[in-house]
């Protein structure tokens, strides 16, 4: 029963990781476009 606990306990925290790391890696990448909007619209000269 032990066992049970213990895979359990570690598939929810390997869903916790990937989402974790799924939404920083969403945020760097918003940051990203942000820059690149601004670098875009960036009056010429």
């Amino acid at each position: 029963m032990i066992y049970l606990v213990a895979a359990y306990v570690v598939i929810w925290l390997v869903v916790f990781g990937l989402i974790f790391n799924m939404h920083r890696r969403q945020a760097q990448l918003d940051s990203e476009l942000q820059m690149l909007e601004e670098i875009a619209n960036r009056p010429k000269g």
